[in-house]
């Protein structure tokens, strides 16, 4: 009622609050006759009331130049950043597929290794692959310039089952955010810990569903962007080989999807001859349908 006293004129408050009406949701749900039967009041002031209401309500009008966007965070690889157009987008969910092998794992350790803030990795299948993280921070060139502090800011957990996932990043991630300046959340791989046998499969598809707004809340909130590295399941079409798992569910949950693969192009460069691997986008909301190529040295992810 304090909100409502602050807005009206001293007798049009006195009335409202005899009739009981306390909030300004109550003004506006409400329709004129009924706010005249509970209050009596003239249809002159009804129209006075309805027009505070919705001036003192009304959302903030802008215009497109109006816009700030905000800068993407980089992958660590120039080609990749130019197929992003910048990089990966701040409040969004990027996923990464692909089969074994394609360096999908490899894109994202670089991508990490190349934070100037903190970055919290998921991992599902395996144990974190500390020597190769190491090895590929080593190399990247003007570290001190980028004021990267490698491997200090990232936060590692190591997850089985879905459960435990749910809860991290429900709970314990959370919580971490609170206290940590965190820019990328990384999660290896996203299928692992829901494809294990389940017949319930509707209440898969519901925990799918929850872990992918969840991200998204966080991801909204704290202005980070979430890269979710998923496996692939046979196609029984004449267009694809593979799909991406976890099926339409977590499909219509993420804005970002990215096709990795191998080629059958061999590159010679520098200390070796290196299978050239290929990244393709298969949907976004700003992104045309395009890809590009890159090799996974002992470098990290490089141009071919």
């Amino acid at each position: 009622m304090d909100a409502l006293q602050n807005l009206f004129p001293p007798q049009m408050y006195d009335v409202l609050e005899r009739s009981g009406i306390c909030t300004l949701k109550e003004i506006i749900t409400l329709s004129f006759w009924d706010i005249k039967k509970l209050t009596n009041m003239t249809n002159d002031d009804i129209s006075l009331l309805k027009n505070i209401v919705a001036t003192h309500g009304c959302p903030t009008i802008f215009t497109g130049d109006q816009l700030i966007e905000e800068p993407k965070l980089s992958t660590g690889c120039r080609v990749i950043d130019d197929l992003l157009n910048g990089g990966l987008q701040r409040g969004t969910i990027t996923e990464i597929y692909g089969e074994s092998g394609t360096g999908k794992t490899q894109l994202a350790l670089q991508m990490i290794a190349h934070i100037a803030d903190g970055a919290i990795y998921i991992c599902t299948e395996n144990k974190f692959p500390i020597k190769r993280f190491e090895q590929i921070g080593k190399n990247i060139t003007g570290k001190e310039d980028l004021n990267i502090c490698h491997g200090n800011n990232v936060h590692i957990e190591q997850i089985t089952e879905s459960s435990d996932l749910m809860a991290c990043v429900k709970v314990r991630m959370i919580k971490l955010l609170e206290k940590k300046r965190v820019s990328l959340i990384i999660i290896d791989s996203i299928a692992a810990p829901f494809r294990v046998e389940n017949t319930d499969y509707v209440q898969r598809a519901e925990d799918i569903r929850d872990l992918a707004v969840s991200l998204q809340k966080a991801a909204q909130r704290y202005n980070l962007a979430v890269v979710c590295i998923n496996q692939v399941t046979s196609s029984f079409t004449e267009f694809e080989d593979v799909l991406p798992s976890l099926g339409l569910t977590w499909s219509h949950m993420i804005s970002y999807r990215l096709f990795v693969r191998r080629t059958k192009i061999i590159k010679e460069y520098n200390d070796g001859d290196y299978c050239v691997r290929d990244i393709t986008v298969i949907f976004a909301p700003d992104i045309a349908n395009k890809s590009c190529q890159f090799i996974v040295t002992t470098k990290g992810i490089e141009e071919p």
